[in-house]
């Protein structure tokens, strides 16, 4: 092996690099094999079903989320109208930081 890497090594730089190129495409296209043989025994008929039932958990997730939703809905109300409140409670607070007292000149007798 040591023997064939020092022939490859003293060739020229062009040649070491379509050497590479095809070596590349060969061991992508046995990767490549590999994994379309490994799909297809996934679209069998038992494979849909099996997916199928490991779909359900998902689905009672998202209905569990959905009612928890509905809850906290229908016992706080809807939570866009109470961000909106909050949102104008501190425009408020800002409109009033903002006014100006408007101070009368006191003058200082001195005694």
């Amino acid at each position: 092996m040591r023997a064939y890497i020092k022939k490859l090594q003293s060739k020229p730089e062009y040649i070491r690099k379509q050497i590479m190129f095809g070596t590349l495409a060969v061991s992508m296209f046995f990767v490549g094999l590999i994994w379309i043989s490994g799909i297809g025994g996934k679209f069998s008929s038992e494979n849909t079903a099996k997916v199928e039932e490991d779909l359900k958990p998902f689905a009672l997730f998202g209905q569990t989320v959905k009612d928890t939703y509905g809850n906290v809905t229908a016992s706080v109300g809807d939570i866009k109208t109470a961000l909106k409140k909050d949102e104008l409670k501190v425009e408020e607070s800002k409109v009033e930081e903002n006014k100006q007292i408007e101070l009368i000149p006191v003058e200082y007798q001195s005694r």
